[in-house]
């Protein structure tokens, strides 16, 4: 079963996670607040740290911080966001998340990220995913500014 750390300000979601994921066996952990997790990070391995991402909180903050640190390159983070985010997906993937979970989500929802984030297979795949798409999109933009320039 998987460690999971979720970081969220409001303690209703984080209890609406941590009862689905105990459930199913798993063991979690709980932040409000991105210096809480780094310190919960730093203390013990998580398979899956779900970060709620909203504006101008340092959630980026908080997974190159992570990775900085060396010793957590196999943890999974899965960016919680909301359904009008329109950028948040492309950002999170940009910044290093593994997946995404966007409001409203149930159960389901919530078990399907967390097997993707702990099936070795899975993690793979979407790495070299979304590595692609990370080109796809810095191409565009790189597009977008040669035809700016030449205008």
């Amino acid at each position: 079963m998987a460690t999971i750390l979720v970081v969220d300000e409001n303690p209703v979601e984080r209890r609406i996670l941590r009862m689905t994921v105990e459930v199913d066996g798993h063991r979690l952990a709980e932040a409000g607040t991105e210096s809480d997790a780094l310190e919960l990070i730093r203390s013990f391995a998580f398979d899956v740290v779900m970060l709620a991402i909203r504006p101008g909180r340092g959630a980026f903050d908080l997974i190159a911080q992570t990775r900085a640190l060396g010793a957590r390159d196999d943890t999974q983070f899965v960016a919680v966001l909301e359904q009008h985010d329109e950028k948040g997906p492309v950002e999170s993937f940009m910044n290093g998340a593994s997946d995404i979970l966007i409001r409203p989500f149930g159960a389901q929802e919530i078990r399907e990220i967390v097997e993707r984030a702990t099936t070795p297979q899975e993690v793979d795949l979407r790495d070299r995913l979304v590595g692609i798409q990370l080109d796809a999109y810095e191409t565009a933009i790189h597009l977008q500014e040669q035809a700016r320039s030449r205008s």
